[in-house]
């Protein structure tokens, strides 16, 4: 029987994934707890050894690579769980074992169950290397590397205001007024910048939510950054957008 642990900060999301496992999985996975923060985990994983955990990328202000950093050994599976495609490919780059998009489909958890049978403890060492990686991120101060043909500068992700998308190239604008383009997809950096308080309003800008003074509405609608830039919002990425800025 496989010991689980279920760390989830929505109710809706962590009821339904029970749900499914009580119905589905009962005779292959125990459930032995639901907690819905970071620190409430690691107390629990103090005491109790667990053979699965499902983990949130998104824990309120933490993030479930937080909690993977504090941990020490990992000598566990992880299937993360998350409302972000974005969240889910970092994962995957990070050699989790599997990830399953919100809301939680029966028959993609069904796969990966079955993913996580077969694999029976054999991610163990790639989750080692996920856990270096954070302490590296830790130890850059949360700083993103810019490569250029003389070199690679060390950007703070706080002193970006956006990134802008051109074909092959990221164009990134910084606070002090400064340009850089990279020759990288945007794409490759919005995986890096998201758990950092970035936002993918239209296919071709990621823009730094902290920098937003004001919401133009429209179809779509703008927003105006400190810098006094327009950067236009997708009608797709609208409501989400008004969520994530907490207005309806």
């Amino acid at each position: 029987m496989i010991k689980a642990l279920l760390i989830e900060d929505e109710k809706g999301s962590a009821e339904r994934l029970q749900y499914f496992l009580e119905t589905d999985h009962q005779d292959s996975i125990h459930l032995l707890a639901w907690k819905d923060s970071v620190p409430q985990a690691l107390e629990f994983l103090k005491k109790e050894k667990v053979d699965l955990m499902f983990l949130d990328v998104e824990l309120g202000a933490q993030t479930g690579f937080e909690l993977l950093n504090q941990l020490g050994q990992i000598d566990f599976q992880i299937i993360f769980t998350t409302a972000h495609q974005e969240y889910a490919l970092q994962a995957i780059k990070h050699a989790a074992m599997d990830y399953l998009l919100k809301p939680i489909d029966r028959e993609e958890l069904k796969l990966a169950v079955e993913k996580v049978k077969k694999e029976n403890g054999k991610s163990v060492d790639a989750l080692e290397k996920l856990l270096k990686q954070f302490h590296f991120q830790e130890k850059l101060g949360h700083k993103i590397a810019l490569p250029s043909l003389v070199g690679i500068e060390y950007v703070s992700v706080q002193e970006i205001l956006r990134c802008k998308a051109d074909i092959n190239y990221t164009h990134f604008f910084l606070k002090n007024g400064r340009k850089i383009t990279v020759s990288k997809t945007l794409k490759e950096f919005e995986i890096q910048l998201l758990p950092h308080g970035f936002f993918r309003v239209h296919n071709s800008h990621l823009i730094n939510l902290a920098e937003v003074k004001f919401y133009q509405k429209g179809k779509g609608g703008s927003l105006i950054l400190s810098d006094g830039t327009e950067v236009e919002v997708a009608s797709r990425r609208k409501e989400e957008l008004m969520q994530v800025l907490g207005s309806s």
